[in-house]
């Protein structure tokens, strides 16, 4: 089980997905727990990382279990999602290679894809906070 935390930004009724240098897919803004941190510690701690920005809030919204991409046959990701105002424009530091806001048929048409994303768009299709 790999234990992680991802933001959840949504502008214009998109998401902010985020891609790692090393990788294909886009994920959240996010990543894993520290062994001395809270989940809300760890989250600050990669939003400054990733995307040079500070939090306001956050706001526990959901957690998501779901096949980990990328990360060998049977591994499972645990992801707790936040709310949070973001200081700031968001820009790609550190490891991102580039960021963008989608909907989930945009998410959806990307070649690679994260299992939980897709579980974390299709509940806010749901909600009216992201376009289908």
């Amino acid at each position: 089980m790999i234990t992680v935390v991802g933001l959840v930004h949504v502008e214009a009724g998109r998401l902010l997905v985020v891609r790692s240098r090393n990788k294909k897919a886009f994920y959240l803004p996010g990543g894993k727990i520290e062994p001395d941190e809270t989940p809300v510690e760890a989250l600050r701690r990669e939003v400054r990382e990733e995307l040079g920005t500070e939090l306001d809030g956050p706001s526990e919204l959901k957690r998501y279990v779901a096949p980990a991409y990328g990360e060998g046959e049977g591994a499972i990701v645990d992801m707790t999602c936040f709310t949070a105002q973001v200081q700031g424009t968001p820009r790609p530091t550190s490891e991102i290679a580039e960021l963008t806001y989608v909907t989930r048929a945009e998410y959806r048409a990307h070649a690679e894809t994260a299992p939980a994303i897709h579980d974390v768009l299709d509940d806010l299709v749901a909600s009216g906070l992201v376009r289908a």
